[in-house]
Protein backbone atom coordinates (compact mmCIF):
# COMPACT_ATOMS: atom_id res chain seq x y z
CA UNK A 1 0.00 0.00 0.00
CA UNK A 2 2.75 2.23 1.01
CA UNK A 3 4.42 2.09 -2.14
CA UNK A 4 1.44 2.81 -3.98
CA UNK A 5 0.49 5.70 -2.52
CA UNK A 6 4.11 6.79 -3.13
CA UNK A 7 4.04 5.89 -7.01
CA UNK A 8 0.74 7.93 -7.20
CA UNK A 9 2.34 10.80 -5.41
CA UNK A 10 5.36 10.96 -7.31
CA UNK A 11 3.40 10.55 -10.48
CA UNK A 12 1.40 13.96 -9.85
CA UNK A 13 4.09 15.31 -8.79
CA UNK A 14 6.17 14.96 -11.71
CA UNK A 15 3.40 16.18 -14.26
CA UNK A 16 3.52 19.86 -11.83
CA UNK A 17 7.54 19.85 -12.39
CA UNK A 18 7.12 18.96 -15.95
CA UNK A 19 4.54 21.68 -16.50
CA UNK A 20 6.90 24.35 -14.63
CA UNK A 21 9.83 23.32 -16.43
CA UNK A 22 7.92 24.28 -19.59
CA UNK A 23 7.29 27.52 -18.30
CA UNK A 24 10.72 28.48 -17.82
CA UNK A 25 12.19 26.98 -19.92
CA UNK A 26 11.28 29.93 -22.71
CA UNK A 27 13.66 32.86 -22.58
CA UNK A 28 12.46 36.11 -21.15
CA UNK A 29 14.40 39.59 -20.52
CA UNK A 30 14.41 41.27 -16.85
CA UNK A 31 11.76 43.48 -18.79
CA UNK A 32 9.62 40.69 -19.80
CA UNK A 33 9.66 38.97 -16.82
CA UNK A 34 8.45 41.73 -14.95
CA UNK A 35 5.58 42.25 -17.33
CA UNK A 36 4.28 39.06 -17.06
CA UNK A 37 4.68 39.45 -13.30
CA UNK A 38 2.77 42.98 -13.24
CA UNK A 39 0.10 40.84 -15.36
CA UNK A 40 0.09 38.23 -13.06
CA UNK A 41 -0.54 40.20 -10.11
CA UNK A 42 -3.18 42.63 -11.91
CA UNK A 43 -5.29 39.33 -12.59
CA UNK A 44 -5.23 38.85 -8.41
CA UNK A 45 -5.60 42.34 -7.78
CA UNK A 46 -9.27 42.06 -9.16
CA UNK A 47 -10.30 39.74 -6.65
CA UNK A 48 -7.74 41.04 -3.76
CA UNK A 49 -9.27 44.92 -4.43
CA UNK A 50 -13.04 43.28 -4.28
CA UNK A 51 -12.49 40.98 -1.05
CA UNK A 52 -9.76 41.60 1.23
CA UNK A 53 -11.35 44.10 3.41
CA UNK A 54 -8.73 46.21 3.69
CA UNK A 55 -7.73 46.37 0.11
CA UNK A 56 -11.38 46.72 -0.95
CA UNK A 57 -12.16 50.07 1.37
CA UNK A 58 -9.36 51.67 0.11
CA UNK A 59 -10.10 50.45 -3.36
CA UNK A 60 -13.93 52.06 -2.87
CA UNK A 61 -12.73 55.06 -1.31
CA UNK A 62 -10.44 55.60 -4.45
CA UNK A 63 -7.08 55.28 -2.64
CA UNK A 64 -6.04 52.17 -4.48
CA UNK A 65 -6.43 51.71 -8.45
CA UNK A 66 -8.45 48.92 -9.66
CA UNK A 67 -5.56 48.22 -12.18
CA UNK A 68 -1.95 48.76 -12.01
CA UNK A 69 -0.11 50.05 -15.06
CA UNK A 70 3.30 49.69 -13.69
CA UNK A 71 5.45 48.47 -10.92
CA UNK A 72 6.41 51.79 -9.59
CA UNK A 73 2.30 52.53 -9.01
CA UNK A 74 2.33 49.58 -7.23
CA UNK A 75 5.14 50.65 -5.26
CA UNK A 76 3.71 54.05 -4.33
CA UNK A 77 -0.01 52.86 -3.45
CA UNK A 78 0.82 49.51 -1.17
CA UNK A 79 3.11 49.87 2.11
CA UNK A 80 5.66 47.62 3.11
CA UNK A 81 3.93 45.73 5.08
CA UNK A 82 5.81 43.04 8.04
CA UNK A 83 5.08 40.53 10.90
CA UNK A 84 3.86 42.87 13.08
CA UNK A 85 1.24 44.69 10.91
CA UNK A 86 0.30 41.60 10.10
CA UNK A 87 -0.76 40.40 13.13
CA UNK A 88 -2.67 43.36 13.87
CA UNK A 89 -4.51 43.29 10.78
CA UNK A 90 -4.82 39.50 10.51
CA UNK A 91 -8.79 39.42 9.38
CA UNK A 92 -8.74 42.54 7.51
CA UNK A 93 -6.07 41.17 5.51
CA UNK A 94 -7.79 37.85 4.67
CA UNK A 95 -10.00 37.25 1.66
CA UNK A 96 -14.10 36.73 2.38
CA UNK A 97 -14.42 34.43 -0.27
CA UNK A 98 -14.23 31.16 1.26
CA UNK A 99 -12.72 29.71 4.29
CA UNK A 100 -9.10 28.57 5.19
CA UNK A 101 -8.51 25.05 5.15
CA UNK A 102 -5.53 25.14 7.53
CA UNK A 103 -3.16 27.35 9.31
CA UNK A 104 0.50 28.02 8.73
CA UNK A 105 2.33 28.55 11.95
CA UNK A 106 5.69 30.01 12.12
CA UNK A 107 7.90 30.73 15.18
CA UNK A 108 9.38 32.96 12.82
CA UNK A 109 12.64 34.43 11.44
CA UNK A 110 12.63 36.85 13.53
CA UNK A 111 10.83 35.65 16.47
CA UNK A 112 8.01 36.95 16.18
CA UNK A 113 5.23 34.11 16.57
CA UNK A 114 2.71 33.92 13.16
CA UNK A 115 -0.68 32.59 12.31
CA UNK A 116 -1.72 32.63 8.87
CA UNK A 117 -5.01 31.37 7.06
CA UNK A 118 -4.33 29.21 4.13
CA UNK A 119 -5.66 27.05 1.41
CA UNK A 120 -4.87 23.60 0.35
CA UNK A 121 -4.75 24.56 -2.90
CA UNK A 122 -1.52 27.02 -2.67
CA UNK A 123 0.95 23.69 -1.44
CA UNK A 124 0.36 22.87 -5.57
CA UNK A 125 2.13 26.21 -6.37
CA UNK A 126 4.81 26.41 -3.58
CA UNK A 127 5.33 22.54 -4.40
CA UNK A 128 5.86 22.89 -7.88
CA UNK A 129 8.43 25.02 -7.17
CA UNK A 130 10.06 23.07 -4.21
CA UNK A 131 10.21 19.89 -6.50
CA UNK A 132 11.51 21.83 -9.56
CA UNK A 133 14.37 23.15 -8.09
CA UNK A 134 15.24 19.29 -7.15
CA UNK A 135 14.55 18.11 -9.94
CA UNK A 136 17.76 19.88 -10.82
CA UNK A 137 19.86 17.60 -9.04
CA UNK A 138 18.11 14.13 -10.44
CA UNK A 139 15.93 14.22 -7.17
CA UNK A 140 12.35 12.15 -8.09
CA UNK A 141 9.35 12.77 -6.40
CA UNK A 142 9.22 9.09 -5.43
CA UNK A 143 12.69 8.76 -3.82
CA UNK A 144 13.00 8.25 -0.34
CA UNK A 145 14.67 10.97 2.11
CA UNK A 146 16.38 11.08 5.15
CA UNK A 147 15.06 14.54 6.64
CA UNK A 148 16.57 16.07 10.07
CA UNK A 149 13.75 18.43 10.64
CA UNK A 150 11.52 19.91 13.84
CA UNK A 151 9.43 17.86 15.44
CA UNK A 152 6.46 19.94 16.50
CA UNK A 153 3.64 17.23 15.93
CA UNK A 154 4.96 15.42 19.01
CA UNK A 155 4.72 18.53 21.04
CA UNK A 156 1.03 18.62 20.82
CA UNK A 157 -1.02 18.03 24.11
CA UNK A 158 -3.41 15.07 25.11
CA UNK A 159 -5.24 12.55 22.74
CA UNK A 160 -4.70 15.24 19.88
CA UNK A 161 -1.63 15.51 20.47
CA UNK A 162 -1.16 11.77 19.94
CA UNK A 163 -3.62 11.73 17.04
CA UNK A 164 -1.59 14.12 15.55
CA UNK A 165 2.11 12.50 16.08
CA UNK A 166 0.59 9.05 15.10
CA UNK A 167 -0.66 10.73 11.66
CA UNK A 168 2.50 12.65 10.65
CA UNK A 169 4.32 8.67 11.19
CA UNK A 170 1.68 7.12 9.03
CA UNK A 171 2.34 10.10 6.10
CA UNK A 172 6.05 9.90 6.27
CA UNK A 173 6.21 5.99 5.99
CA UNK A 174 3.61 6.81 2.65
CA UNK A 175 6.06 9.48 1.50
CA UNK A 176 9.35 7.30 2.01
CA UNK A 177 10.48 9.48 4.71
CA UNK A 178 12.85 8.87 7.65
CA UNK A 179 12.26 11.84 9.96
CA UNK A 180 15.13 12.41 12.70
CA UNK A 181 14.34 15.70 15.12
CA UNK A 182 16.64 18.36 14.42
CA UNK A 183 16.09 19.48 18.53
CA UNK A 184 18.99 17.82 20.02
CA UNK A 185 22.61 18.67 18.13
CA UNK A 186 24.50 17.03 20.91
CA UNK A 187 27.42 14.44 19.76
CA UNK A 188 25.35 11.36 20.53
CA UNK A 189 22.34 12.28 19.16
CA UNK A 190 23.93 13.35 15.94
CA UNK A 191 25.56 9.83 15.64
CA UNK A 192 22.86 8.08 16.31
CA UNK A 193 21.41 10.24 12.87
CA UNK A 194 24.89 9.18 10.95
CA UNK A 195 23.95 5.65 11.86
CA UNK A 196 20.45 5.61 11.04
CA UNK A 197 21.01 7.74 7.51
CA UNK A 198 23.13 4.56 6.91
CA UNK A 199 20.34 2.10 7.73
CA UNK A 200 17.55 3.83 6.06
CA UNK A 201 19.72 4.41 2.86
CA UNK A 202 17.79 7.36 1.53
CA UNK A 203 18.02 8.76 -2.21
CA UNK A 204 18.80 12.36 -0.82
CA UNK A 205 18.82 14.36 2.84
CA UNK A 206 17.17 17.86 3.74
CA UNK A 207 17.88 19.56 6.98
CA UNK A 208 18.16 22.43 8.78
CA UNK A 209 21.46 24.23 7.98
CA UNK A 210 22.74 23.93 11.29
CA UNK A 211 21.74 20.44 11.72
CA UNK A 212 23.17 19.12 8.46
CA UNK A 213 26.79 21.11 9.83
CA UNK A 214 26.60 19.01 13.35
CA UNK A 215 25.59 15.90 11.39
CA UNK A 216 28.66 16.04 9.20
CA UNK A 217 31.25 17.31 12.12
CA UNK A 218 30.29 14.46 14.00
CA UNK A 219 29.89 11.25 11.97
CA UNK A 220 33.38 13.12 9.55
CA UNK A 221 34.74 8.98 10.12
CA UNK A 222 31.55 7.79 8.25
CA UNK A 223 31.79 9.69 5.34
CA UNK A 224 33.43 6.76 2.93
CA UNK A 225 29.78 4.84 4.04
CA UNK A 226 28.38 7.83 3.27
CA UNK A 227 29.78 8.09 -0.52
CA UNK A 228 28.73 4.46 -0.80
CA UNK A 229 25.00 5.41 -0.64
CA UNK A 230 25.66 7.69 -3.82
CA UNK A 231 23.49 10.47 -2.26
CA UNK A 232 21.81 12.21 -5.46
CA UNK A 233 21.90 15.67 -2.96
CA UNK A 234 21.74 17.41 0.63
CA UNK A 235 19.13 20.47 0.64
CA UNK A 236 19.53 22.85 3.55
CA UNK A 237 16.96 24.90 4.67
CA UNK A 238 15.48 27.36 7.20
CA UNK A 239 18.48 29.34 8.15
CA UNK A 240 22.32 30.17 7.26
CA UNK A 241 25.04 28.09 7.55
CA UNK A 242 27.15 28.68 10.75
CA UNK A 243 30.35 28.27 9.07
CA UNK A 244 31.60 29.91 5.91
CA UNK A 245 32.97 26.33 4.79
CA UNK A 246 29.93 23.93 6.49
CA UNK A 247 28.34 23.51 2.31
CA UNK A 248 32.17 22.28 1.72
CA UNK A 249 32.26 19.72 4.73
CA UNK A 250 28.93 18.75 4.04
CA UNK A 251 29.25 17.82 0.73
CA UNK A 252 33.00 16.44 1.40
CA UNK A 253 31.00 14.01 3.91
CA UNK A 254 28.02 13.09 2.50
CA UNK A 255 29.32 12.40 -1.03
CA UNK A 256 26.89 14.21 -2.68
CA UNK A 257 26.10 17.91 -4.03
CA UNK A 258 24.91 20.78 -1.05
CA UNK A 259 22.50 23.72 -1.94
CA UNK A 260 20.32 25.64 -0.02
CA UNK A 261 16.49 26.33 -0.15
CA UNK A 262 15.43 29.77 0.12
CA UNK A 263 11.71 30.85 1.50
CA UNK A 264 9.53 30.78 5.04
CA UNK A 265 6.83 28.99 6.36
CA UNK A 266 4.63 31.53 5.74
CA UNK A 267 5.87 31.74 1.50
CA UNK A 268 6.80 28.43 0.60
CA UNK A 269 9.38 27.87 -1.35
CA UNK A 270 10.60 31.37 -3.04
CA UNK A 271 14.01 30.51 -4.73
CA UNK A 272 17.02 28.07 -4.79
CA UNK A 273 20.65 27.55 -5.38
CA UNK A 274 21.47 26.05 -8.76
CA UNK A 275 24.18 24.06 -9.64
CA UNK A 276 26.56 27.09 -10.11
CA UNK A 277 25.92 28.25 -6.51
CA UNK A 278 23.65 30.93 -7.76
CA UNK A 279 19.78 31.34 -5.92
CA UNK A 280 16.76 31.01 -8.63
CA UNK A 281 14.01 33.04 -7.71
CA UNK A 282 10.53 31.03 -8.55
CA UNK A 283 9.51 34.27 -10.57
CA UNK A 284 6.29 33.26 -11.73
CA UNK A 285 4.81 32.53 -8.48
CA UNK A 286 6.82 35.60 -6.82
CA UNK A 287 7.19 39.19 -7.28
CA UNK A 288 10.73 40.48 -5.04
CA UNK A 289 11.77 43.76 -4.75
CA UNK A 290 14.04 45.46 -2.44
CA UNK A 291 15.38 48.56 0.00
CA UNK A 292 19.14 49.19 0.22
CA UNK A 293 20.35 48.26 3.19
CA UNK A 294 21.51 51.04 5.90
CA UNK A 295 24.18 48.44 7.50
CA UNK A 296 25.50 46.30 4.79
CA UNK A 297 26.67 47.73 2.40
CA UNK A 298 25.68 46.11 -1.37
CA UNK A 299 23.02 44.25 0.12
CA UNK A 300 19.41 44.92 -0.23
CA UNK A 301 16.11 43.86 2.31
CA UNK A 302 13.49 41.74 0.46
CA UNK A 303 10.08 42.38 0.10
CA UNK A 304 8.24 39.59 -1.38
CA UNK A 305 4.45 39.69 -3.14
CA UNK A 306 2.83 36.59 -4.10
CA UNK A 307 1.80 36.36 -7.91
CA UNK A 308 -0.83 33.17 -7.27
CA UNK A 309 -4.29 32.63 -5.48
CA UNK A 310 -4.14 32.62 -1.42
CA UNK A 311 -6.44 33.03 1.44
CA UNK A 312 -3.92 35.81 3.06
CA UNK A 313 -2.04 37.79 -0.08
CA UNK A 314 1.64 38.72 0.69
CA UNK A 315 1.91 42.44 -0.50
CA UNK A 316 5.18 44.02 -0.32
CA UNK A 317 6.08 41.47 2.93
CA UNK A 318 9.29 42.26 4.67
CA UNK A 319 10.44 38.96 5.31
CA UNK A 320 13.19 40.47 7.39
CA UNK A 321 16.27 39.14 5.18
CA UNK A 322 19.26 40.39 3.26
CA UNK A 323 20.11 39.41 0.09
CA UNK A 324 23.66 40.16 -1.89
CA UNK A 325 21.93 41.55 -5.49
CA UNK A 326 19.96 44.58 -6.46
CA UNK A 327 15.94 42.92 -7.24
CA UNK A 328 15.10 46.55 -8.33
CA UNK A 329 17.74 46.65 -11.11
CA UNK A 330 16.76 46.95 -14.67
CA UNK A 331 19.31 43.96 -15.43
CA UNK A 332 18.03 41.78 -12.58
CA UNK A 333 17.81 38.77 -13.97
CA UNK A 334 16.16 36.98 -10.68
CA UNK A 335 19.28 35.31 -9.62
CA UNK A 336 21.10 36.65 -6.66
CA UNK A 337 24.16 34.89 -5.35
CA UNK A 338 24.01 35.17 -1.75
CA UNK A 339 21.42 35.51 1.55
CA UNK A 340 21.79 37.25 4.42
CA UNK A 341 19.69 35.91 6.89
CA UNK A 342 19.40 34.22 10.52
CA UNK A 343 21.52 31.83 11.37
CA UNK A 344 20.12 29.48 14.22
CA UNK A 345 22.18 28.50 16.93
CA UNK A 346 21.73 26.02 20.03
CA UNK A 347 21.55 26.00 23.59
CA UNK A 348 24.11 23.98 25.72
CA UNK A 349 22.32 22.71 28.71
CA UNK A 350 24.36 20.58 31.68
CA UNK A 351 24.67 17.02 30.16
CA UNK A 352 26.08 18.52 27.23
CA UNK A 353 22.83 17.91 24.83
CA UNK A 354 22.50 20.52 22.51
CA UNK A 355 19.21 22.04 21.69
CA UNK A 356 18.35 23.56 18.68
CA UNK A 357 16.63 26.70 18.46
CA UNK A 358 13.88 25.35 16.63
CA UNK A 359 12.83 23.76 19.44
CA UNK A 360 11.88 26.89 20.88
CA UNK A 361 10.02 28.33 17.81
CA UNK A 362 7.67 25.13 18.07
CA UNK A 363 7.06 25.22 21.23
CA UNK A 364 5.65 28.97 21.36
CA UNK A 365 4.26 29.24 17.67
CA UNK A 366 0.85 28.16 18.40
CA UNK A 367 0.94 29.85 21.57
CA UNK A 368 -1.25 33.41 22.00
CA UNK A 369 0.30 36.16 24.15
CA UNK A 370 3.50 35.61 22.51
CA UNK A 371 4.31 38.61 20.26
CA UNK A 372 8.55 38.61 20.09
CA UNK A 373 10.90 36.10 21.96
CA UNK A 374 14.08 35.69 22.49
CA UNK A 375 16.09 33.02 24.27
CA UNK A 376 19.25 33.91 26.72
CA UNK A 377 21.78 31.91 28.10
CA UNK A 378 23.62 33.40 30.95
CA UNK A 379 27.62 32.56 31.82
CA UNK A 380 26.16 30.21 34.37
CA UNK A 381 24.17 28.34 32.10
CA UNK A 382 20.40 29.29 33.21
CA UNK A 383 18.35 30.42 29.78
CA UNK A 384 15.47 32.92 30.28
CA UNK A 385 12.76 32.81 27.92
CA UNK A 386 12.30 36.29 27.25
CA UNK A 387 9.25 37.78 25.05
CA UNK A 388 7.08 40.45 24.33
CA UNK A 389 3.62 40.93 24.79
CA UNK A 390 1.02 41.23 26.76
CA UNK A 391 0.94 41.09 30.90
CA UNK A 392 2.56 37.78 31.85
CA UNK A 393 0.11 34.64 31.56
CA UNK A 394 1.03 31.69 34.05
CA UNK A 395 -0.79 29.67 31.42
CA UNK A 396 0.69 30.51 28.19
CA UNK A 397 4.21 30.03 30.49
CA UNK A 398 3.28 26.62 31.35
CA UNK A 399 2.11 25.31 28.09
CA UNK A 400 5.21 26.48 26.61
CA UNK A 401 7.07 24.96 29.48
CA UNK A 402 5.36 22.03 28.80
CA UNK A 403 6.63 21.65 25.27
CA UNK A 404 10.11 22.25 26.25
CA UNK A 405 10.13 20.13 28.57
CA UNK A 406 8.75 17.01 25.65
CA UNK A 407 12.17 18.10 24.17
CA UNK A 408 14.36 17.87 27.07
CA UNK A 409 13.44 17.52 30.81
CA UNK A 410 16.09 20.25 31.37
CA UNK A 411 14.03 22.61 29.54
CA UNK A 412 11.27 22.38 32.23
CA UNK A 413 13.99 24.69 34.41
CA UNK A 414 13.03 27.70 31.92
CA UNK A 415 12.49 31.12 33.38
CA UNK A 416 10.40 33.27 31.97
CA UNK A 417 10.64 37.13 31.59
CA UNK A 418 7.95 39.48 29.82
CA UNK A 419 10.00 42.54 28.51
CA UNK A 420 9.46 45.93 26.56
CA UNK A 421 11.56 45.40 23.96
CA UNK A 422 14.37 42.81 22.27
CA UNK A 423 17.93 43.91 20.76
CA UNK A 424 18.10 43.37 17.07
CA UNK A 425 20.75 42.36 14.91
CA UNK A 426 22.09 44.12 11.89
CA UNK A 427 19.22 42.72 9.30
CA UNK A 428 16.99 44.29 11.56
CA UNK A 429 15.69 40.95 13.38
CA UNK A 430 15.67 39.59 16.88
CA UNK A 431 18.69 36.67 17.18
CA UNK A 432 16.68 33.67 18.73
CA UNK A 433 19.83 32.48 20.74
CA UNK A 434 21.66 34.99 22.90
CA UNK A 435 24.79 34.42 25.13
CA UNK A 436 25.33 36.92 27.65
CA UNK A 437 28.97 36.80 29.29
Amino acid sequence: MFRFVRTVRAARLRAAIEAERKFYSSQRSPVEIRAYQLQAFNGLWSNISQHVPRYAEAARNGKLPRHFSSWEEFRGAIPISDRAFVRKHLSELSDTRQRADFVRTTGGSTSEPLQLPSWRSELAYSNADAWLARSWFGIDPGDKLFLIWGHSHLLGKGVLGKVNAFRRRIKDALLGYHRWSAYDLGEMAMRHAGEALLRFRPAWVMGYSVALDQLTQVNVDLAKKFADLKLKMAIATAESFPRSNSAERIARTLGCNVAMEYGAVETGAVAHQRRDGRFQVFWRHWFIEGAPSRDIEGTFELFLTSLYPRKFPLLRYRVGDLISDDPNSEQFDQTFSRVIGRCNDYIALNDGVKIHSEAFTHAVKECAGIDRFQVVQNSSGKIYFRYTGPPRDSAVEGEIQRRLSIVHPELRGVRFECVNSLGQTISGKSRTIVRES
